[in-house]
């Protein structure tokens, strides 16, 4: 007996926890169900139904489209994070500044004159401004890389933005640093780590996103150059970091935990390029997310490098709870554009997904016309573009069926008396949906939905309400035909 669930307004498609699996069930010549444990003598010819089996239809992860790129302030495009906030969407970057002649981004290994955190604003995600570069006191720390940023929904106020980033640490506290980490279990620790070569995860936090103060003790002794993931986990009551992990030459994803932000565990493996995969790939950033308005649905836009060409492409990965992931089928979700496009080449994505106005979601992504490792001649490093990435609300993954298909869905209590779709069909195809047990709601007796639309009305024989009794949990049968289903709305 499943247990029904309170489900949210709004069902998004992105793994498999609204689809049952459901199983086969036996019944005698004469239609009596036949129980698995001593059934009744003498034996018969036992005859299989399907027990709400899913049957021709698969996820499929959906391609985004790009915009044209963006006229940003000056390093905006590599900003730690874009947050869409009561209204309007910001993002920061740290900046360091090096004497003339000696910036050589993360690569740098002078002590900075000076380190800042940057913000940056726009009412509509296209046209942005800088309004505020904060300093922040880090003495001997150099070779920044890996700046995010996250809200504390839990934290002090004075503490509400908390920013992370790796350094090098001053000279002087590299031995005790190196010591401490030579006590971790070898398979916490990172072979690119040593003695005379130690970079530590360090944090700033902030009450309003705008005037930071850094944090003196480092968080932990770990490389996380490039990107790096920080948040705080409701299901879990701790903080989550996905960051860099190095392991056999390939860069994956590792993870770690915190009860509190200023301690934390030790870094696990966590995602990495399957025996499937090409061994010249990298899982180089994880784009790690959740669906805007809609916190449940886990999601990450990791970049696979591809070190034969140096390219890369960004698929979906999506989770139940955060912990157990899945690749999304379908291929890449975004890959470079034609030959001599600004994206031609390279790209990633940078975090978060956000809305784009009503009927559009997306994230910002940075291409570039060359090979990730290309010499970065001045005019290579000037070359890096920024765009959005963006699907239709809600289509980041349908549940299509080529031909005929039907799944069910496990119980739950509605949100609502009436059903919307968001869904596409080709001319021949359509969706019928199915209450079962509710009188004449048969999914053979929905009026067939048939078109291209984000909120399709669901009728039976004209009638729109779902004729289960108000808080009774139901079970929804949807047979599709040439279609995809991306969500499914209660009204």
């Amino acid at each position: 007996m499943l247990n029904p669930t309170t489900t949210s307004r709004t069902i998004l498609f992105t793994d498999l926890r609204h689809i049952r699996c459901g199983d086969l069930e036996w019944f005698s010549p004469s239609g009596e169900r036949l129980p698995l444990i001593r059934p009744p003598e003498p034996q018969v010819e036992a005859c299989a139904r399907s027990g709400f089996v899913s049957r021709g239809v698969r996820l499929v992860a959906q391609t985004a489209r790009k915009t044209e790129p963006l006229a940003l302030p000056k390093g905006l495009g590599t900003c730690g994070r874009i947050m869409f906030e009561s209204g309007s969407y910001r993002g920061w970057r740290m900046r360091a500044s090096y004497r003339p002649g000696r910036d050589l981004g993360a690569y740098s290994q002078d002590v900075p004159e000076t380190v800042e955190i940057c913000h940056a604003e726009s009412r509509d995600g296209f046209e942005w401004r800088e309004t505020l570069r904060c300093p922040i006191n880090v003495p001997g720390q150099s070779g920044f890389d890996g700046f995010a940023l996250f809200v504390d929904p839990k934290g002090n106020p004075e503490e509400r933005y908390k920013a992370v980033y790796c350094a090098r640490p001053p000279e002087e506290d590299r031995p005790g640093l190196w010591e401490k980490y030579e006590q971790l279990h070898p398979r916490h620790r990172d072979l690119r780590v040593r003695e005379d070569y130690v970079y530590c995860m360090y944090a700033a936090v902030s009450p309003d996103g705008l005037h930071w103060s850094a944090v003196p003790q480092p968080l932990m002794v770990h490389i996380s150059d490039t990107d790096t993931t920080v948040d705080y986990d409701e299901g879990l009551g701790k903080f989550v970091m996905l960051t860099r992990l190095y392991i056999q030459e390939r860069r994956w994803i590792g993870r770690a935990e915190a009860d509190d932000f200023h301690h934390w565990g030790p870094v696990e493996r966590f995602l990495w390029p399957t025996l499937e995969d090409p061994p010249s790939t990298d899982i180089y950033t994880n784009g790690r997310t959740d669906y805007p308005g809609l916190p449940q649905y886990h999601l990450m836009f990791p970049m696979f490098y591809h070190r034969f060409d140096q390219r890369s492409d960004v698929r979906l990965f999506s989770s139940e709870d955060g912990l157990c992931w899945n690749r999304v089928p379908g291929g890449p979700v975004l890959i470079p554009g034609e030959a001599g496009e600004w994206d031609s080449e390279y790209l990633y994505t940078i975090k978060d997904l956000v809305p784009l106005g009503s009927d559009r979601v997306g994230v910002m992504c940075q291409g570039t016309r060359f090979p990730h490792k290309y010499p970065r001649w001045q005019g290579v490093l000037d070359a890096g573009r920024t765009a959005w990435a963006w699907w239709p609300k809600e289509r980041l993954c349908a549940v299509m069926a080529e031909e005929e298909g039907e799944f069910f869905t496990f119980p739950m209590v509605p949100a609502g008396r009436e059903l919307r779709l968001n869904v596409r069909t080709r001319r021949a195809g359509m969706v019928q949906v199915g209450v079962v047990g509710a009188p004449d709601r048969a999914a053979d007796q929905c009026d067939p939905i048939v078109g291209d639309g984000f909120a399709l009305p669901v009728h039976w024989r004209g009638q729109p309400s779902i004729g289960a009794p108000e808080g009774q949990a139901v079970t929804l049968h949807l047979k599709l035909r040439a279609a995809e289903l991306f969500a499914i709305e209660w009204e």
